[in-house]
């Protein structure tokens, strides 16, 4: 059956899920992926096929890796393991890692500080990561050539990031801001007002102006990166996250 090894983890996950809450089930499962659960339920029983498509949705809502869809899906043939796309597999599960861990970020940036040091203890304890993600992060940055080490310096290759336009940017684009939202909690908690702002404003906006607002403030983002990036002696590296989201829901209540 086409994409068997898809449905077994699809199964060993529902298990997984009903161990931890014996009140969880197939269909709660089903509404959590967003799929009807009818279908699902005859998907996991392997009484309807699992279509790559379905495979594919699936797996931005289970948050897996190329790796792990390659795997499952039987993407990857074993007759020839030295072909040049078991590289790409390998970059493009790099890539996937890089935009979902904010540290691999904050380690380019640290090598525009004046004081940086190419040390993989001292980038563990300046962010607060693991001596292992440091070294991890920074092997994959290489791997990449995002980051160039040469005679000891260590250069930004990355330039401008941009969304490298697969698949899996949105699950991992998911977990980059929610990593990115803890460290916000966080420094709402623990650092000084001063060195801070963590602010936010509740007003009625017409749905018209929308997307011009979103305009707006990618714009500001492009002009306050360039600000700040202004002169050598960058000293810290910083977050900047803003949000713009609706909290009511007025106009679906109208309609109905």
């Amino acid at each position: 059956m086409r994409n068997e090894q898809f449905r077994r983890r699809l199964q060993q996950e529902l298990i997984t899920r009903t161990e931890e809450n014996p009140k969880f089930s197939a269909r709660a499962f089903a509404r959590q992926l967003e799929v009807d659960p009818s279908s699902f339920i005859q998907i996991i029983n392997g009484k309807r096929a699992l279509t790559d498509k379905m495979c594919m949705r699936l797996a931005q809502k289970l948050d897996l890796s190329p790796g792990e869809v390659e795997g499952l899906m039987g993407i990857r043939t074993e007759d020839n393991k030295e072909r040049a796309f078991d590289h790409f597999s390998r970059i493009s599960m790099d890539s996937f890692k890089v935009m979902s861990d904010w540290y691999h970020y904050a380690i380019l940036e640290l090598t525009h500080l004046k004081h940086f040091k190419g040390d993989v203890k001292w980038i563990s304890k300046v962010l607060g990561i693991t001596v292992h993600e440091a070294r991890s992060a920074v092997e994959r940055l290489q791997r990449l050539d995002f980051l160039i080490i040469e005679d000891g310096k260590w250069i930004d290759n990355l330039g401008d990031a941009n969304n490298l336009g697969n698949e899996f940017t949105a699950p991992a684009a998911r977990k980059l801001q929610k990593q990115i939202l803890l460290k916000a909690i966080d420094a709402l908690e623990n650092t000084p007002y001063e060195k801070r702002v963590q602010s936010s404003m509740t007003l009625p906006v017409p749905q018209s102006r929308v997307k011009e607002a979103k305009e707006k403030i990618l714009l500001f983002f492009d002009e306050l990166d360039a600000f700040l990036r202004q002169g050598t002696k960058h000293d810290e590296i910083y977050n900047v996250s803003f949000s713009l989201y609706p909290i009511s829901k007025t106009i679906q209540e109208k309609n109905k």
